[in-house]
């Protein structure tokens, strides 16, 4: 995709997609993926609806579409960087009284923001594709990592004892009571190994 090739959008909305499958899994990925391409071949269509208008100078494109979909700061950020490596002078514009938000464009530039949607929405499943297979080999790098430091004596196998992630005066606190505990549980053991022993014979 254009991404690969330094395409400041398209590398946002990998970025994007691999924040997003980080926190909720690759289907739901996947699935984002498809409702984000949806919404950006409905808004190319309204895009180009908007061309037609001679007045006035600005035109609005509803995006309650986009809104129902998680994550969409992060869409707004990808919209906003396309039309922006394209020259167009753009603006969002929330209504207090519906309570929509609106992108705001100049009728002039309609052909560059439906074309900008028309190829997000193009490379939203090619993106979702890219954000995975750096997931995966994130998550093949790291496990590999562990192993190596296993290996080589750096990181036990199992989970890391408590008194190495906590500070020393807790470990100090930790090591007093248990030594008090085992030093109770002595006390009562050889108490209790008295109280058993029978009673010697009084000598005639």
């Amino acid at each position: 995709m254009a991404g690969d090739y330094g395409d400041e959008a398209g590398e946002k909305m990998i970025d994007d997609f691999m924040r997003f499958g980080e926190r909720m899994g690759e289907r739901a990925m996947y699935e984002r993926a498809h409702r984000i391409q949806r919404a950006f071949e409905n808004a190319t269509q309204a895009a180009k609806r908007s061309a037609g208008q001679e007045a006035p100078e600005w035109a609005k494109l509803d995006m309650a579409e986009f809104r129902r979909i998680e994550g969409y700061d992060g869409i707004k950020a990808t919209i906003e960087t396309e039309l922006r490596s394209r020259g167009v002078e753009s603006a969002w514009f929330a209504d207090p009284e519906t309570g929509k938000e609106h992108l705001l464009f100049r009728i002039a530039d309609a052909r560059e923001v439906w074309d900008s949607f028309d190829r997000l929405g193009r490379e939203a499943g090619a993106a979702a594709e890219k954000a995975a297979e750096r997931l995966r080999a994130s998550a093949r790098d790291d496990r590999g990592g562990r192993e190596e430091r296993r290996a080589g004596g750096r990181e036990p196998s199992g989970s890391p004892a408590l008194a190495d992630s906590r500070p020393l005066e807790e470990r100090a606190e930790h090591a007093r009571g248990a030594a008090a505990a085992l030093e109770a549980q002595r006390s009562t053991t050889r108490a209790a190994e008295r109280g058993a022993r029978p009673p010697k014979a009084r000598a005639r």
